[in-house]
């Protein structure tokens, strides 16, 4: 009974030691089979064609929604005014012909879009927020690093639970037949057996003292040097996997984005190729007027067509790319790949997700401070540092090994089994080690300090990635801004050599082949100014991604605009 007092003595203070160790906070087990995380993001701007003149927008954060969800129609302004097309004055000779106005950079959701679905599916709109919630709640890459994170909390929690002893219950029996030395060196021939029925507690991997035997000999069983220091680096590998977490969602969010802004400019070049193709088929039919009345010539007649054909061809390439980019992004999502995808926006405009009064340096501070590799790379070098210490003190920290077991054991001469009674063991060791006559300590330390300095380069290399990207990200959107604003002018130029040369055709000062040149140009303008919008979203989207906080974009509800 006097055993078995001192037995819970040890065994509750061992239990009170390990659970005030330095780090043994139980860390939050979070499944990552159950829960979705919900990721937030900043405001972002919507720049509008007005010399880049900035609008305000409110949002939430990023949930998934269910697609079915019709999100608000986005009605941004249209380019400057100057550039549309006044109502023209038709000649005499041709006024049941009208030249279309042109609708610069539209993306209608329909527009050239099977309502029935390409691929037998249905259209659904779809917006940049409910994109990045949709991805976010279940991305294969996001959900990997959280199944990861997920492991190094149980790892954590493994490594906490060293100062616990195991419940260990059983029944085991011992049967010797044969010679056996005594003590004094005597060898006698024994025949005995023995039983033992009962449990204990016990403190490392070494068997409870229950049977015949004598008791343990000195070995390493647990390192009290591990069960100090393994905690603490666990819970810094658990920090580690959580800003890798971040980082892959980051990342996802990116890919999702980029993968929605080319959905967005193939909607858009899909509009323009479609107002080329129609402008291209009015001057079709003027030169086909104009040949009736012998004002052209057959050939002129073949040139438009020509044209007009190469128009259709690019309609049909457009429209391929939006199932082509629709599916692309959809696959990001996880959704059907039937499903068609067509974004809310009307139209291509450049949006402001990062502040463009703030110069390099500050961002690359901010970037510094809000990226989660930084945090990651960081919590990795910290468990480095610990484990040095571990190996530091392992030689001066004992291994321990504790057992304490009671029940009935009985035993015997042959086979018989006498009445078992009540029987009592505990057993306390601790071991010192040096491994190799301490060589071999000295190797595992230097090997530590290694791994230390590696992760102190690995975190000072990714500073300067991170110092790179948003330098790079910077000059991308500042050169795509100057871009955008060439674009438009490029634009406004095209449209007004377009809409004299249509004047001079109606005024019967010029043939309807001249407008071949206009049309051209235009076409390549719009298209032009779309994709540069499309680079300056996807440049701003980089930056936000570099500065360590992906941006969100217009929710559902946008109000102000």
């Amino acid at each position: 009974m006097v055993q078995l007092n001192k037995t819970s003595l040890l065994l509750a203070g061992l239990l009170l030691t390990g659970c005030g160790m330095p780090g043994q906070q139980v860390a939050e087990l979070n499944d990552p089979f159950l829960a979705a995380p919900v990721a937030t993001m900043s405001t972002p701007r919507i720049v509008g064609a007005d010399g880049l003149n900035v609008r305000s927008v409110s949002f939430n954060n990023i949930k998934s929604e269910p697609l079915s969800r019709q999100a608000a129609r986005v009605q941004p302004a249209r380019l400057d005014q100057s550039l549309a097309q006044p109502e023209p004055t038709p000649a005499a000779d041709h006024e049941h012909l009208e030249i279309g106005k042109p609708s610069y950079g539209t993306a209608p959701q329909t527009a050239g879009i099977d309502k029935a679905g390409v691929l037998g599916g249905g259209v659904y709109p779809i917006d940049l927020a409910n994109s990045l919630g949709l991805g976010g709640a279940d991305n294969l890459q996001i959900r990997l690093a959280r199944t990861r994170l997920f492991q190094a909390q149980a790892r954590h929690f493994q490594a906490k639970t060293l100062w616990l002893p195991s419940i260990r219950l059983g029944v085991g029996y011992n049967k010797h037949d044969g010679r056996l030395q005594e003590t004094e060196g005597n060898v006698l021939q024994i025949n005995r057996n023995s039983l033992f029925y009962g449990g204990g507690l016990g403190l490392g991997a070494a068997p409870l003292a229950a049977g015949a035997g004598g008791p343990p000999r000195l070995f390493v069983n647990l390192s009290l040097a591990d069960a100090v220091f393994k905690p603490l680096s666990a819970c810094q590998e658990v920090a580690a996997f959580g800003a890798g977490e971040r980082v892959a969602t980051n990342d996802a969010l990116l890919e999702i984005a980029l993968a929605y802004h080319g959905l967005v400019e193939a909607h858009g070049q899909l509009a323009n190729a479609t107002h080329a193709q129609e402008l291209s088929q009015q001057m079709v039919e003027l030169v086909e007027q104009f040949e009736r009345q012998g004002f052209s010539s057959q050939t002129e007649v073949n040139r438009a067509t020509t044209a007009w054909r190469h128009r259709q061809q690019s309609v049909d390439e457009a429209r391929r790319q939006t199932v082509v980019r629709g599916a692309e992004l959809a696959r990001l999502l996880r959704l059907p790949p039937q499903v068609q995808l067509v974004p809310v926006e009307e139209v291509v405009l450049p949006v402001d997700y990062v502040d463009p009064s703030l110069d390099v340096g500050t961002l690359v501070a901010q970037g510094m401070m809000a990226r989660p590799e930084v945090a990651q790379y960081a919590a990795l070098r910290e468990a480095a540092c610990i484990r040095v210490k571990e190996e530091k003190f392992r030689p001066w920290v004992p291994s321990v090994q504790v057992g304490a077991s009671g029940g009935g054991f009985g035993g015997g001469p042959s086979t018989t089994f006498p009445t078992a009674a009540s029987r009592s063991d505990l057993d306390v060791l601790a071991v010192w080690e040096w491994k190799n006559l301490g060589l071999g300590n000295v190797a595992l330390q230097r090997q530590r300090r290694g791994e230390l300095h590696q992760r102190g380069l690995e975190l000072e290399a990714m500073r300067d990635q991170i110092a790179a990207d948003v330098v790079a990200s910077v000059a991308d959107v500042d050169s795509y801004r100057r871009q955008v604003e060439i674009a438009r002018m490029a634009i406004a130029a095209a449209d007004k050599s377009y809409r004299l040369n249509a004047e001079r055709v109606r005024d019967n000062e010029g043939l309807p082949i001249e407008l071949l040149q206009s049309i051209s140009a235009l076409a390549e303008a719009l298209n032009s100014y779309t994709a540069t919008v499309a680079n300056y979203n996807r440049a701003q989207y980089r930056l936000m991604r570099a500065l360590g906080n992906p941006a969100g974009v217009l929710e559902a509800e946008v109000a102000n605009l």
